[in-house]
């Protein structure tokens, strides 16, 4: 009798043991399904870049391209630049921290209207960048001053600078417009506005990377500005057009290639949807121009942006 309820005493304890295994594993799927999520949400784009790498520096070690609104699970934050997040097909990468938003949160409810890209309006088929106006915004990058416009789908971002011996022009087109486009450096202008009327000739980066001066062609002695007729443009109901997050217009020029002149020109390529492009042109330089104009021919439309080195006189 004894040894019967010492036999009873002991299936009770491992059976209270075997129950509580499966507690504990339960436990922790728990943890792992009550892991944080979040959306995607960006303006002026509709998708972000996932890279294996989470200081995303450059070039882009880009393994997905993720829509906003896309709902993604977040692994790690550390509150820096990226986040560590897997998306439900079960991809693992980092994304920039600033383009998730907490599914909890009210900003979820505006991630339908912000993965729409604020375009601005072609007229006769060119964009022309007015500060402030719906699709166009400007912000600092590396010290300089772009230029961003974006329309049907495709963004076309600027800078120019002065290198005290050639102006050159930083340049970068994402694609978002569900077709391919042609990015063609030879169509790119630049025309002197004031004083003079003239176009300033486009120089060849090979010729430029053989001149005993190549050392001088990223030199930055000046960057233009927004010229005063650009920025006239006011109304409550239009966006703000500096940016210092980039939360409306990416800075898609930093992906330019680190390198000599050629490496870093700005080439032709077909760009496909969701893809971009990125490079410099350099062009001849007039030390008294004031006021100037730069075209690109992109998609179906031309991009105008008007820049001024007024405030260095």
């Amino acid at each position: 009798m004894h040894e019967s309820a010492k036999s009873v005493l002991l299936g009770s304890v491992l059976l209270f043991a075997g129950m509580k295994l499966p507690a504990k594993e339960a436990g922790s799927n728990a943890t792992v399904a009550a892991r944080a999520r979040a959306y995607l949400h960006c303006q002026g784009i509709t998708s972000v870049p996932m890279t294996s790498d989470a200081g995303q520096t450059l070039p882009l070690a880009q393994i997905a391209t993720l829509s906003c609104g896309e709902l993604v699970s977040v692994l790690s934050d550390n509150e820096g630049y990226t986040t560590h997040i897997r998306t439900a097909e079960g991809q693992e990468g980092y994304v920039a921290r600033m383009y998730l938003a907490n599914a909890a949160s009210p900003l979820r409810a505006k991630v339908d209207e912000q993965q729409k890209p604020v375009n601005a309006t072609p007229q006769d088929g060119v964009v022309r960048w007015v500060s402030g106006a719906p699709g166009c915004a400007q912000f600092q990058s590396q010290g300089r001053l772009v230029e961003s416009a974006t329309a049907e789908g495709i963004t076309v971002q600027v800078s120019l600078q002065d290198s005290g011996w050639r102006f050159h022009a930083t340049i970068a087109v994402s694609n978002q417009s569900g077709e391919a486009i042609s990015i063609v450096p030879a169509l790119v202008t630049l025309d002197e506005l004031t004083p003079s009327l003239r176009n300033l000739r486009q120089e060849n980066p090979s010729k430029l990377a053989h001149s005993q001066a190549n050392h001088m062609l990223l030199r930055d002695e000046a960057s233009a500005m927004p010229t005063p007729s650009a920025i006239a443009f006011s109304s409550s109901s239009a966006p703000s057009s500096t940016v210092s997050d980039h939360s409306f217009a990416p800075d898609y020029a930093t992906t330019v290639d680190a390198g000599g002149v050629q490496s870093r020109s700005l080439k032709n390529k077909n760009v496909a949807p969701g893809e971009m492009a990125a490079g410099i042109l350099w062009f001849a330089r007039d030390p008294n121009a004031h006021e100037l104009s730069m075209r690109l021919s992109v998609g179906n439309l031309v991009f105008d942006f008007p820049f001024s080195f007024e405030q260095r006189k």
